[in-house]
C-alpha cells in the first residue's frame, strides 16, 4: 500500500510559494516526496466574523474532489483548531509548478505556512451568477463579511435521499386534489397580469391583497404552471416549517414529481439532495420557508412569498436577513416575477404597491362563502378564571351539538402564566433573566420560556418561607383541563411549543384536526398559521389584546394581522363566527378586526408612523451590547452611543439611546441598545461594522449585535 501523503507548504510575505512534500512510511518515518506538481493558491471567504479572505493551497488531482478550482467553488477546509468549515473560493490563481525551496535572506520575515484545503465540493454547489450576486447584496446591505453569509447556500453535508412530491406530507392530511379550479374574475385579471410579467422576463414584484379564503393559493399555483411552460423555475416560500407539507401535498399534486420541498426538518442528506436536483435543472420548483429562497434552481421566473407579513421571514440569529427583502433582490437579479401575498399585508409592502413600486392584486372577496361575523365580548368585570366567558361558552356547545369543530386560540403557554407565595406575593423569577417562571403542569416545572431554565415546583417560598402557593393567569393547559371537565364528549387536541416538540408533531396534530378526529382545536398562535380547515365554524379568542401593550411600534399592526389570520380559519365551507375576548373592546385595532376593515386601520396606522418617522417613512437599525456585567454593558453601550452621535452629526440620522433593553436581563446577560433611524448609506455601514468590531475588541467582555431593519424593538 502506498504511503500517505503529508504536503507542507511554505510562503513568503509576498506572492511566491513554496511546497516541500513529504511522505509517512508505515514506520511512521518521514522521506522526501515524489515530485513537484502543480498547485493553486486560493484566497477563501470563511463563516467567521472578519472581514478578511484567508489563503490555502490546493493540489489538483484527478478525483472530483480534487479537480482544479475556481472562483465561486466552495471548498472544505480546516480553520483554527482542526474545525472543518465550508468556504467561498473568491479567488483562485492558475495551477503552477510549485518553487524550489528558498534560503530566507538574512532579516527577512519567517515563511509563512500555508494548508491545503480538504475537498472541493461538487460543481451543483458552485456559487455563480444571480445566487453570487444576492450573496454579495446580502453581506454589503447587512454590515456582514461575506464568510458569515455563505452557509445559507449550501446544505450542511452531502446524502443520498430526498422526501419529495407526494410524500413529502406526513401520512393522515387529506388526499389533495390536483385539479385546476375555475377562477374568479379578480382571479383571472390577477393571472393575466401575472403571466404578461411573466412573459417579459424582466424583474417585477407585486403585492397579492386577498382575504383569507380567497384564493390565493390558487393564483399561486396558476402562476407556477405558466413559469413552468415557459421553461422556468419557481420558488414557493411559506413563513413556517409546519405548512410546508400542507401545501407542498397540494403543489405536488398539481406538478408532480418537479416539486421538492427544503428545510430544517429534514436530515443534511435529503437537503443535500435537494439542493442537487435543483441545480441539475431535475427539481423545477422548490417549496419551504425563508431557506429554500437560496435553492438553486435553473432559470428562476417566479418567486412567491406567502404570508409575506410574517416575522418569522426575519432571521433571529446571524445573518440577520429578511427573506422578503432577498426574495426581491434574487428576482432583480434573474428577471422573476416576486409575488408577496397576504390577507393582512405588512405595511411597508402596501406602502409601496400604494407608491407604485410594486403592482397590486387584490382578492377582496371569499370564493363561495362569505367572511365570518365577528363578536367582540367585553370581559370586564366578568371574567372567568378560566378565560372562556359565557358567551364563547354557550357559543362552542353550540358548534359541537351542530358537530361543527371549533379552534380556540390562546396565546399563553403553560398552566399559569406565574406562580406566587400566598404568603408575601413574591412570583417565582428565572434566575438568568429575572423575570417570572411559566407553571407548568405536565410535567410539573418551573420554566422559564426565554432561556429555558427549568426547576421544580419549590415546597416553600424563598423569600419568608410560606408554603403555599397561587397559580396567576391561565395558559393552555389549564385551558385544555377545563375543556375536558366542561365538554367531556368532545375529543381536544392542543398545538403549542410544548405538544409539538417530536418529529413531525405538529404534522400529526393538524393532519388529525383536518382529517375531523377532533372537535376542538386549543392553541397559540400555530393555529393562526394558514391552515385551511372547511370543518371549523367557529373560532374563540381568548385574550385579544394581549399584544397590544407590548412595547414595540409594530404593535398594533401585529395584533391585527394574528388576530384577523386566526379569524380567518373560521367558515370556510359555510359563514363561520369568531368571538373576540378583550378587555378593550373600543380599541381601535380590535373594532377594525371585527368589522374586517383593513384599509381603514392601515391608513390610520401609517399616518402615526409617518409623524413618528418610523417605516416605511423612515429606516432602521439596532445595535444590541451584552455582557454579563451590567457595569462592563453599560460603559460600552455609553462609548457606543457617543461615537455614533459623534459620526452621523449632521446627517439625517436620529440616535435614540443608548437605553436598557425592554428585558434587560436575559440567560445571564445585561442588555443594552442603540436605535437608528434614517437611511444608512454603505459608507456608513462600512464604517458601523468597523465600530462595532472596535468596540468588541476595547470591552472584550460585551457581545455586540447589528441589526439592519429590525423587526422588533426589544
Amino acid at each position: 500500500m502506498d504511503a500517505p501523503v503529508l504536503p507542507r507548504y511554505h510562503a513568503d510575505p509576498g506572492t511566491r510559494v513554496t511546497i516541500e512534500r513529504e511522505t509517512m512510511t508505515a514506520g511512521g518515518q518521514k522521506v522526501a516526496g515524489q515530485g513537484p506538481r502543480s498547485v493553486q493558491r486560493l484566497e477563501v471567504a470563511l463563516p467567521v466574523p472578519l472581514p478578511q479572505t484567508f489563503t490555502y493551497l490546493h493540489l489538483p488531482g484527478e478525483e472530483p474532489s480534487s479537480r482544479v478550482v475556481e472562483a465561486g467553488d466552495l471548498v472544505e477546509v480546516v480553520f483554527g483548531r482542526r474545525k472543518h468549515v465550508v468556504g467561498l473560493v473568491v479567488q483562485a490563481d492558475a495551477p503552477a509548478p510549485p518553487q524550489a525551496p528558498a534560503e530566507p535572506a538574512e532579516g527577512s520575515a519567517p515563511a509563512i505556512r500555508l494548508r491545503d484545503i480538504t475537498r472541493v465540493l461538487p460543481v451543483e454547489y458552485r456559487l455563480e451568477g444571480e445566487r453570487r450576486r444576492l450573496a454579495d447584496w446580502l453581506a454589503t446591505y447587512y454590515a456582514l463579511p461575506l464568510g458569515e453569509i455563505i452557509p445559507l447556500f449550501h446544505p450542511p453535508s452531502p446524502g443520498t435521499s430526498v422526501r419529495q412530491g407526494r410524500r413529502a406530507a406526513p401520512a393522515g392530511y387529506p388526499t389533495v386534489d390536483g385539479a385546476v379550479t375555475h377562477l374568479t374574475a379578480a382571479q383571472q385579471v390577477a393571472v393575466d397580469d401575472g403571466r404578461q410579467r411573466l412573459g417579459g422576463r424582466t424583474f417585477s414584484a407585486v403585492l397579492l391583497h386577498g382575504v383569507t379564503g380567497s384564493g390565493k393559493t390558487e393564483v399561486y399555483l396558476t402562476l407556477i404552471a405558466t413559469a413552468l411552460e415557459m421553461g422556468r423555475g419557481a420558488l414557493f416560500l411559506l413563513p413556517e416549517i409546519a405548512l410546508t407539507p400542507q401545501t407542498l401535498s397540494r403543489i405536488a399534486a398539481r406538478f408532480g414529481n418537479d416539486v421538492a420541498a427544503v428545510h430544517s426538518g429534514l436530515s443534511a442528506g435529503q437537503r443535500c439532495r435537494v439542493h442537487e436536483q435543483a441545480a441539475r435543472g431535475e427539481t423545477r420548483v422548490v417549496v419551504g420557508p425563508r431557506s429554500a429562497l437560496f435553492a438553486p434552481v435553473r432559470d428562476l421566473g417566479l418567486i412567491v412569498v406567502d404570508e409575506e407579513h410574517e416575522s418569522s421571514y426575519k432571521q433571529d440569529e446571524k445573518p440577520r436577513y429578511h427573506a422578503r427583502h432577498a426574495a426581491l433582490v434574487r428576482g432583480r437579479e434573474c428577471g422573476a416575477l416576486v409575488v408577496l401575498g397576504s390577507a393582512t399585508p405588512d405595511l411597508e409592502s402596501l406602502a409601496n404597491a400604494r407608491d407604485g413600486r410594486y403592482g397590486l392584486w387584490e382578492l377582496p372577496e371569499r370564493m363561495g362563502v362569505p367572511l365570518p361575523e365577528v363578536a367582540i365580548v367585553d370581559v370586564r368585570g366578568a371574567a372567568s378564571p378560566d378565560g372562556v366567558s359565557p358567551e364563547l361558552d354557550a357559543a362552542v356547545s353550540a358548534a359541537l351539538e351542530r358537530r361543527e369543530q371549533v379552534i380556540l386560540f390562546y396565546n399563553r403557554r403553560g398552566f399559569a402564566r406565574s406562580l406566587q407565595c400566598a404568603g408575601c406575593g413574591t412570583a417565582a423569577a428565572c434566575p438568568d433573566c429575572d423575570i417570572a417562571v411559566t407553571y407548568h403542569l405536565r410535567p410539573r416545572r418551573l420554566l422559564c420560556h426565554y432561556c429555558g431554565h427549568t426547576r421544580p415546583v419549590p415546597t416553600s417560598c424563598e423569600e419568608c418561607g410560606h408554603a403555599a402557593f397561587l397559580p396567576s393567569g391561565a395558559g393552555t393547559e389549564r385551558l385544555e383541563l377545563h375543556l375536558q371537565g366542561r365538554f367531556p364528549q368532545a375529543r381536544l387536541l392542543r398545538l403549542d411549543r410544548d405538544t409539538t416538540s417530536g418529529r413531525d408533531s405538529h404534522h400529526r396534530i393538524l393532519g388529525a384536526f383536518a382529517r375531523g378526529e377532533a372537535d376542538i382545536l386549543l392553541g397559540t398562535q400555530m393555529v393562526a398559521k394558514g391552515h385551511h380547515f372547511p370543518g371549523v365554524s367557529l373560532v374563540g379568542v381568548l385574550a385579544a389584546d394581549d399584544g397590544l401593550a407590548m412595547p414595540d411600534f409594530r404593535a398594533a399592526e401585529r395584533s391585527f394581522q394574528l388576530l384577523s389570520q386566526v379569524a380567518g380559519r373560521a367558515g370556510r365551507a359555510a359563514q363561520g363566527q369568531v368571538i373576540l375576548q378583550t378587555w378593550q373592546p373600543e380599541h381601535p385595532v380590535i373594532v377594525a378586526v371585527a368589522s374586517h376593515d383593513f384599509r381603514a386601520f392601515a391608513a390610520a396606522e401609517l399616518e402615526v408612523r409617518r409623524t413618528l418617522g418610523y417605516p416605511p417613512y423612515r429606516r432602521l437599525a439596532r445595535v444590541g451590547i451584552a455582557a454579563r456585567a451590567q457595569a462592563e454593558a453599560a460603559a460600552a453601550a455609553a462609548a457606543l452611543g457617543g461615537a455614533l452621535r459623534d459620526q452621523f452629526a449632521g446627517d439625517a440620522i436620529v440616535v435614540l439611546g443608548p437605553a436598557p433593553a425592554v428585558f434587560e436581563r436575559l440567560m445571564d446577560r445585561y442588555r443594552f441598545q442603540v436605535l437608528l433611524k434614517g437611511d444608512l448609506p454603505l459608507r456608513h455601514k462600512a464604517w458601523l461594522a468597523g465600530c462595532l468590531r472596535a468596540l468588541a475588541v476595547s470591552f472584550p467582555g460585551v457581545e455586540v449585535m447589528l441589526d439592519i431593519d429590525p423587526v422588533s424593538s426589544y
